[in-house]
Formats: C-alpha cells, structure tokens, sequence
C-alpha cells in the first residue's frame, strides 16, 4: 500500500434476483488502476462484505456465488475510490451486487 491515508475499504452486500442476501459468495478484484495482490472477501450470512482498495482509482468487482451454499451466479461492477488534493482517498465506497 502506498501510506496510511491511501487505503479505502469497498462494502456492500451480495443479493440473489429476489433481494434475499447470499452467503458464502466470493467477491473480488478483477481489475484496478494497478496490479493486484489477490485480494478476496466472501460474503457472511447477511450478504456483507468488505474489500481494502489499496489507493485511489477505478476497481472491477466480480462476484461469483457458491451453488452449494445457495444460488448460483456471477455479478460485476465498477466502483471509483476518489483522492482528495492531499492525496488521501475518499470515505468508503458502498456497491450492492446482485446474482442472478
């Protein structure tokens, strides 16, 4: 990570087609304004996860669901984490990611 004040964290929640949230799906970086550790989170029993994006910019999302822990599916979004003119990265991003 780049300093103390560079790192935003990404949350949302993992929702099937009928807005129930799904556990157990695997959320992770596919692309951003750099390259990437493999960096994942898995969403818990209310849908819910959190992600660190290491510095400002834009990141790709993927989502792919556990069929064994409930439906299955893939999701993706592009989410923006801003700098400030300090460089210090904006408050945390929220995205909503439905399966389907």
């Amino acid at each position: 990570m780049n300093g103390s004040g560079s790192a935003v964290q990404i949350t949302g929640v993992v929702r099937d087609a009928s807005g129930a949230p799904v556990a157990g799906a695997h959320v992770l970086f596919t692309d951003g304004p750099r390259p990437l550790p493999d960096i994942a989170a898995v969403s818990d029993t209310e849908g819910r996860f959190f992600l660190t994006a290491p510095t400002a910019g834009a990141y790709t999302l993927t989502c792919r669901a556990d069929p064994l822990m409930g439906p299955s599916g893939t999701a993706d979004a592009t989410v923006r984490v801003g700098a400030t003119t300090g460089g210090a990265v904006t408050e945390p991003v929220r995205v909503d990611l439905t399966i389907g």
